[in-house]
C-alpha cells in the first residue's frame, strides 16, 4: 500500500538569521507518527560531533553522509526532520527536494528567514562561534538572488517566508502557519494542474538546469575539445587533473566540480547515466548537428519517475517550474537552439539605435518550426531571454559590461575556442591582403565587426591581432575592374560554382576577329567553374569546357585576372549532382599527376590518366613520358627535400652511394646510382603527362632553375631545350664582352 507524503522541514538562512531558535520552537509543534517532536539535524552540531568542534569544517563527505543516514533513518520511522543549515545555494537544497532517494514519498517545506543583513550581522557576534561578515553577506546574497534564490519550482511543496527580527517567528506564528499549510499546498497544486498533466522528461528543475548547465558548458569550451590550449588552459581551472574518459564522464566532472565551488553536493548535476541521456537528446534534437534536418521541433520527450519512482525520491511532492510546461520547453529550446547555431543573428543594422525589431526578427527566423512562438509574443520573447540566457551564463559580459541584445546574442564561443577564432581571422586577414583573395573581404568585415562585439578583438586604432600563422608569399593577381578578379564578379562565379551553373566566359588575351564579329561571335565560350585554385603567384579558375553530345568536356585552368564573366548561360544547371563530383574527381587527379596547372589541350589524353576500372598500371599508359635527368650531390640533395613535388608513386630517386651518401635509403629510392666519380651521380625519374613534358612552363621554370646542376638525359625534346637555353645565355655574354 502506498504510503502518505511524510513533511520535512529545510531552513533556509544566512548565518545570524535566526535559524537555530525558529528550528528549537519549531520541533514540538511537529509530531511524528510516534507523536515524538520532529528531529533537528544541524551541521553544526554534526561537526561538533565529529570532529569536537562545531568550528572545524572538516571533510564535507563524512558530515554529509551522518547526516543523511539520520535522516532516511527517522524519514522510514515516519519521523518529521527540520535540517538545520544555511541552505543559501539551490544544489544544497535539490540534493534534498529532488535528488535524495528516501525510505518513503518526502514532502519538503521551506522556511526562509527574511532577517535583513544589518540584524544577522548583529545578531552573528552573540554567538559562540563568530562567522566572518563576508560569509554572511556572501550567503545573504545568494539566498535573495533574483534568479536562483530559493523557490516553490525546486521541488517544495510550499515555500514559508518569515522575518524573525520582525516577530514573526514566535511559536504562537509558527502554529498559525503550519494551520495554513494544507490550503497552501492545494492551492498551488490546483494551480499548476495542467502542467503537471503534461510533464516531459526535463520537467523537474534539477533536470532542467543540468541540461541548462550541460548546455552551456559544451558550447563555452568547444565541446569539452582542449586541443588548443586557451581551452585547454580554461578547463583546467575548473577541474585538475583533466578528467579521462567519454564526453558523458568528463562533462560529469566538470558539472560535479562546479557544484562543489558553488558549495553544493557534487552529485546533484554530476549524474553520468543522466549526462549521457542529456547528451543523445542534445543530438537528436539538433543541438549538435548543423545540416538543414536539425532544425525540427523540438521534442521533450517523456516524463519518466527517477530511479526509486515516485514514491521514494524527492522533489515529485512539489513545485515544478514555468518550462515543465511542454508549450513552453518547446519554444524556449526552439530559440536557444537558433541562437547557439546563429549567435550573432539580428536584424540588418543592428546596434544602430533605439527600437530595432530584434524580437519580430527572432520570431520571423523561427516562425516555420512547429512549437516557436507566435507572431504576437514578443513580450514572451523578451521574458524568456531575460530568465535564460543572462541568468545561466549563456550571455557573458564584455569587458566587464553585459552586451547589447540588439546586436544579437553571442552565446559562448559555439564551433570554436576563442583562440581558434582569433587565429582564424588572423589568416583570413592575410589571405586577402597577401593572396589578392578580394572576395574574402565581406566575410573579414563580418567576422571582424562580430569578434568586437563580443569582446575578442580589441576595436582601438593601430590595434592588430597578429596570428601564430602567417603568409610570406604575395599573389600577383591584379584586381581588375570586369574580371573574376573583382569583388562582384568572384562572388558571382563563387555563387555558379556552388549552384553548379553553366557560364560564358571570355579570356581577355584572346581578340576577336572581324570574321568571328561578322558571325555574331564574341570570342566567349560556355564552360562549367569547378574551383578558384591559388598556385604559386596568382589565382586560377579551373572550368570544365561545355562538351556537345558528351558528359566530360576538356578541364582548364586560367588566371582569374584575365577572365570575364560575360554571364549565366541562360539558367542551365547540372542535372545531377553526380556530375560536378565526377568533374571535380577528374580536376584533383589532374592536379595530382601533373604538379601543376597545366592540362594540355586534348580531352582524350586526359581522360588516359584517369584511374581505370580495371586498374591498369599508370606506368603502362600512352598518355605518360618519362623525364629522366641526373644531378649533382647539392642539387640532389635539395630536390629530394621536395618529395611531394611530383607524384611519389611516379617519383624514383637514386639510391645511396656507400661511402659517399649521408642519408638512409627510403621507398623511392630505386634507381641505381651513377659513378660515384662523375659530376652527376644522382639520377632522378619522373613519370608525367607527355603534355607537361612539352609545354608547361611551371615545370620547365623548376627544372631549369637548377642550371648546371642537373643534366637531362630524356625526354630528347626537353634535352634540346635546356642545351639551347644556355647557349643563349652564353651568348648573351659573349656578344656583351665582345662589345
Amino acid at each position: 500500500m502506498t504510503q502518505p507524503p511524510l513533511r520535512c522541514h529545510l531552513l533556509i538562512g544566512p548565518p545570524g538569521s535566526g535559524k537555530t531558535t525558529l528550528a528549537r520552537d519549531l520541533a514540538p509543534l511537529l509530531a511524528g507518527e510516534s507523536g515524538e517532536p520532529a528531529l533537528v539535524l544541524s551541521t553544526d552540531t554534526i561537526r561538533a560531533e565529529l570532529f569536537g568542534d562545531a568550528g572545524v569544517q572538516g571533510p564535507w563527505d563524512e558530515i554529509s553522509a551522518l547526516l543523511l543516514r539520520r535522516l532516511d533513518e527517522a524519514v522510514a520511522a515516519g519521523r518529521p526532520v527540520i535540517i538545520d543549515a544555511t541552505h543559501a545555494r539551490r544544489p544544497w537544497r535539490l540534493l534534498y527536494t529532488q535528488h535524495l532517494a528516501c525510505a518513503r514519498p518526502v514532502e519538503w517545506i521551506g522556511w526562509w528567514l527574511t532577517t535583513p543583513l544589518p540584524t544577522c550581522l548583529e545578531w552573528a557576534l552573540r554567538r559562540e562561534r563568530p562567522v566572518p561578515e563576508a560569509v554572511i553577506k556572501e550567503f545573504h546574497a545568494a539566498i535573495n538572488h533574483r534568479q536562483f534564490g530559493p523557490a516553490r519550482v525546486e521541488g517544495l511543496a510550499a515555500l514559508v517566508t518569515l522575518n524573525p527580527a520582525a516577530g514573526e517567528a514566535t511559536p504562537a506564528e509558527l502554529q498559525v502557519r503550519l494551520e495554513k499549510l494544507d490550503g497552501q499546498i492545494r492551492n498551488a497544486v490546483n494551480r499548476e494542474r495542467g502542467k503537471l498533466a503534461q510533464r516531459h522528461r526535463y520537467a523537474r528543475l534539477v533536470d532542467l538546469e543540468r541540461l541548462l548547465f550541460l548546455l552551456r558548458l559544451l558550447t563555452s569550451f568547444n565541446g569539452l575539445d582542449a586541443s588548443d590550449p586557451a581551452t585547454a588552459s580554461a578547463l583546467l581551472e575548473i577541474c585538475s587533473p583533466a578528467p579521462k574518459g567519454d564526453l558523458a564522464v568528463r562533462a560529469s566532472a566538470y558539472l560535479s566540480r562546479w557544484s562543489e565551488v558553488h558549495g553544493g553536493n557534487s552529485d546533484v548535476y554530476g549524474d553520468v547515466e543522466a549526462i549521457r541521456a542529456d547528451l543523445a537528446w542534445l543530438e537528436a534534437n539538433g543541438f549538435t548537428r548543423l545540416d538543414w534536418k536539425a532544425d525540427g521541433p523540438i521534442d521533450p520527450g517523456l516524463f519518466s519517475e527517477p530511479s526509486g519512482g515516485d514514491e521514494t525520491r524527492g522533489g515529485v511532492h512539489g513545485g515544478y517550474p514555468s518550462l515543465a510546461d511542454p508549450a513552453a520547453f518547446r519554444r524556449v529550446f526552439t530559440l536557444l537552439r537558433h541562437i547557439l547555431k546563429h549567435p550573432f543573428d539580428a536584424p540588418s543594422g543592428a546596434g544602430s539605435g533605439p527600437g530595432l525589431p530584434l524580437y519580430q526578427h527572432l520570431i520571423d527566423r523561427l516562425s516555420d518550426i512547429k512549437g516557436s512562438y507566435k507572431a504576437d509574443q514578443e513580450a514572451t520573447l523578451r521574458k524568456d531571454l531575460e530568465g535564460l540566457l543572462r541568468p545561466y551564463g549563456f550571455a557573458p559580459e564584455v569587458k566587464g559590461r553585459p552586451a547589447s541584445n540588439r546586436q544579437g546574442y553571442a552565446i559562448g564561443t559555439a564551433l570554436l575556442s576563442a583562440d581558434q577564432l582569433l587565429e582564424v581571422h588572423s589568416l583570413l586577414k592575410a589571405s586577402m591582403e597577401r593572396l589578392s583573395d578580394a572576395s574574402q573581404k565581406p566575410l573579414l568585415l563580418s567576422l571582424e565587426e562580430r569578434l568586437r562585439r563580443s569582446g575578442l578583438l580589441d576595436g582601438g586604432a593601430g590595434q592588430r591581432n597578429h596570428g601564430r600563422r602567417a603568409l610570406a608569399h604575395r599573389s600577383f593577381t591584379e584586381e581588375r575592374s570586369g574580371t573574376l578578379a573583382a569583388i562582384d564578379q568572384s562572388e558571382r562565379i563563387e555563387r555558379a560554382i556552388k549552384e553548379r551553373r553553366r557560364v560564358r566566359l571570355r579570356h581577355l588575351p584572346d581578340v576577336v576577329t572581324d570574321a568571328q564579329k561578322k558571325q555574331g561571335q564574341d570570342g566567349s565560350f560556355r564552360a562549367w567553374p569547378l574551383q578558384l585554385l591559388f598556385h604559386n603567384i596568382s589565382w586560377y579558375l579551373a572550368f570544365e569546357f561545355d562538351a556537345i553530345g558528351t558528359s566530360e568536356g576538356l578541364i582548364r585552368t586560367l588566371r582569374v585576372d584575365r577572365l570575364v564573366l560575360l554571364g549565366l548561360d541562360g539558367n542551365v544547371m547540372r542535372s545531377h549532382e553526380r556530375e560536378h563530383e565526377l568533374a571535380m574527381a577528374r580536376l584533383e587527379r589532374l592536379l595530382h599527376v601533373c604538379g601543376g596547372l597545366w592540362f594540355g589541350n586534348d580531352i582524350a589524353a586526359q581522360l588516359a590518366v584517369m584511374p581505370h576500372e580495371e586498374e591498369r598500371a599508370a606506368t603502362t599508359t600512352d598518355a605518360y613520358d618519362t623525364l629522366r635527368f641526373s644531378c649533382t650531390p647539392q642539387v640532389f640533395q635539395l630536390i629530394r627535400e621536395e618529395p611531394n613535388r611530383f607524384p611519389p608513386e611516379h617519383t624514383a630517386y637514386s639510391r645511396p652511394i656507400p661511402g659517399h651518401s649521408s642519408w638512409n635509403q627510403g621507398p623511392l629510392d630505386t634507381l641505381a646510382s651513377n659513378p660515384a666519380t662523375g659530376s652527376h651521380p644522382y639520377p632522378v625519374e619522373l613519370l608525367l603527362p607527355r603534355w607537361t613534358l612539352e609545354s608547361d612552363w611551371d615545370l620547365h621554370a623548376w627544372l631549369f632553375r637548377w642550371g648546371a646542376g642537373v643534366r637531362i638525359e630524356s625526354p630528347q625534346a626537353l634535352r634540346e631545350q635546356h642545351l639551347q637555353q644556355a647557349r643563349g645565355v652564353v651568348d648573351l655574354y659573349g656578344a656583351v664582352e665582345g662589345a
